[in-house]
């Protein structure tokens, strides 16, 4: 892969993980975990997870901790 294609495929993981961030921070919550799944399969076969781990992290722990959220609002309905 060349320099250049290498760093645009770089700058498209990030916007898609930045989106993803986004979409779940706005209640979108299947649309961004379908997102971020794109953008982590797109860096593994780029080879550029390594890179992008941190904010790969960020967005997964955002993920679970929304998950985790809603789990917590439907039992307290529940039990309401």
């Amino acid at each position: 892969m060349l320099t250049e294609e290498l760093i645009n495929k770089a700058r498209e993981i990030v916007i898609k993980l930045r989106t993803a961030e986004e979409l779940i921070r706005s209640g979108k919550l299947d649309d961004g975990v379908k997102l971020f799944r794109e953008a982590t399969k797109e860096a593994k076969e780029t080879k550029l997870f390594d890179n992008y781990i941190a904010i790969i992290r960020k967005v997964r722990r955002l993920i679970n901790e929304t998950r985790a959220r809603q789990a917590r609002k439907s039992a307290q309905e529940k039990k309401a």
